[in-house]
Parts: C-alpha cells; sequence; structure tokens
C-alpha cells in the first residue's frame, strides 16, 4: 500500500496528511512538534478538508517547531518578582 504525505502550516500549527488508497489520516501538530490528534477521513472528505484548511489561511509546507523560552523555567525570576512586590 502506498502512502502519500502532504503538510500544510498556519505559522503556528503543521497538519501532516497522509493519504493511502482509501483513507486520508490528518496529524494534528502542536507548536512543539508533538502530534497532539489523528483524524480519519475518506480521500473524498480529506480532500474537502485541504481545500477548507488552504481557504482559512494555511499553506503549503511545514514550520519547525519552537522551544519553550527558557526564563519560563526560571523559578529565580519568579522569586526576585515576589521579593518585588513584598518590598
Amino acid at each position: 500500500m502506498t502512502t502519500s504525505t502532504h503538510t500544510l502550516t498556519n505559522g503556528l500549527q503543521n497538519f501532516i496528511f497522509e493519504v493511502t488508497e482509501d483513507v486520508c489520516l490528518i496529524k494534528f501538530v502542536n507548536c512543539f512538534g508533538a502530534i497532539t490528534e489523528t483524524m480519519e477521513f475518506t480521500i473524498e472528505e480529506g480532500r474537502k478538508q485541504w481545500k477548507l484548511a488552504l481557504d482559512c489561511g494555511c499553506e503549503r509546507g511545514y514550520t519547525n517547531p519552537r522551544r519553550p523560552e527558557p526564563s519560563a523555567f526560571d523559578d529565580n525570576r519568579w522569586e526576585a518578582e515576589l521579593a518585588l512586590a513584598q518590598g
């Protein structure tokens, strides 16, 4: 069975369309590169989803995953802000 893969992106999320002879799987990829959901469609319905995504502003291609800002995990930053707030 042959599978073709196509990708769409909205700049933040990616959508992977895996098409076989009778099924179209759409995988939703979040901004960190993790597949969050997979939906199964018929080929005809998959084509409708592809067209809908393009009509809603998605573009062909793939956006590289983003890395979380390291300072978001810096515990000392929160302690410093708390100390300032307490005076």
